[in-house]
């Protein structure tokens, strides 16, 4: 087995600092990317949520609209448009 100079381990020692510090720069990188696109996502499904209570809330609306107007009817306090 041949044996490695210090200078060869020096050598293979600054490569591999120099591989690190463009692993870690790559890995930044994506991470950002990653970050905001898991923001864009959060923003989107919070809209989605409030148009999704936008419209249950509607619905509520619509229905106690309808029971109020089940009740006029069959009480006979109803005028008609027409």
């Amino acid at each position: 087995m041949p044996k490695i100079s210090i200078e060869e381990l020096k050598i293979e020692l600054e490569k591999s600092k120099k591989e690190i510090v463009l692993l870690n720069s790559k890995y930044e990188v994506q991470v950002g990317e990653l970050k905001k696109e898991v923001s864009y996502l959060k923003e989107q499904l919070m809209a989605q949520q409030d148009m999704l209570k936008m419209a249950v809330d509607y619905a509520d609306k619509l229905g106690k609209e309808l029971k109020n107007l089940k009740k006029r009817i069959d009480s006979g306090n109803f005028q008609s448009i027409h």
